[in-house]
């Protein structure tokens, strides 16, 4: 990250920050039952990884696990929510358990 910072009206100072290796994550459910979790990591270079979702009191799921990095972002998404199908579009994988009607 590059950040310019003003000293006084004439000077500007360039400071470029490497970033900082990190991890972080939480789960937790409500009184209905429904959970909601993220887990995210981020290495010294910038690239993260991670995940988050959520699944209802009814069992539907929705769980997303994504890259980003200097080949962009990337994500494959698990769910069996009513409606969805396999599929592939924009670079991001569907992986449907929805019941067939």
């Amino acid at each position: 990250m590059v950040e310019e910072r003003h000293i006084a009206d004439s000077q500007v100072v360039h400071v470029e920050e490497k970033p900082q290796p990190y991890i972080f994550g939480y789960e937790f459910q409500d009184e209905k039952g429904a959970t909601q979790s993220r887990k995210e990591e981020g290495d010294d270079y910038g690239n993260k990884r991670g995940s988050y979702g959520y699944r209802d009191e009814h069992g539907i799921y929705r769980q997303v696990e994504y890259i980003a990095d200097a080949h962009g972002f990337r994500a494959v998404v698990k769910t069996n929510e009513p409606g969805t199908v396999n599929e592939n579009p924009a670079d991001v994988q569907m992986h449907s358990e929805a019941a067939k009607y």
